[in-house]
């Protein structure tokens, strides 16, 4: 599966536009977690080198995404992104995507739909430099999602 890159946030070739296409959903452009509880969607941003959270990117089938909280232990009950997300009733559609420096540039990657399928507690410094405790998610990339591309045609069912 390869990634989609825009060098542009907003109109019409930039991703804001495009992740309003596929999700129905305007992103906050500042915001890491974007619940749309309304449309039962959560809009998830990984800055690269955001040296107080603890994101793994390298995989794109498997994401590890860490909740929202700068400075000391992070909550799963924080009110305005960890609890919309964690919660089935607010959030059952989650995507993502990747903002880098590729020198000078800022570049956007849209890696599209997921699925938390763990959750882990970490130690990992704060904003403020001091060791806390953070929630560090396991994403996988949906089913649905990973079968984009796949060409049905070709596929040839084993014999049983």
């Amino acid at each position: 599966m390869t990634l989609i890159t825009f060098s542009k946030w907003s109109g019409p070739e930039g991703i804001e536009t495009f992740i309003i296409n596929q999700t129905g959903c305007k992103p906050y452009s500042g915001a890491g977690i974007n619940p749309r509880i309304e449309k039962k969607t959560t809009i998830q941003k990984s800055v690269d080198n955001t040296y107080y959270y603890n994101d793994d990117m390298s995989d794109i089938n498997n994401i590890k995404y860490t909740l929202y909280g700068h400075n000391g232990d992070q909550d799963e009950t924080e009110k305005k992104f960890n609890e919309p997300l964690l919660n089935i009733n607010k959030t059952q559609n989650i995507y993502l995507y990747r903002v880098r420096k590729n020198g000078k540039k800022t570049e956007y990657l849209w890696y599209g739909k997921y699925e938390i399928v763990d959750k882990n507690v970490e130690q990992h410094i704060g904003k403020d430099y001091n060791t806390r405790n953070i929630i560090v998610l396991s994403l996988k990339k949906s089913a649905f999602e990973m079968l984009k591309g796949v060409n049905v045609q070709s596929f040839t069912p084993p014999k049983i």
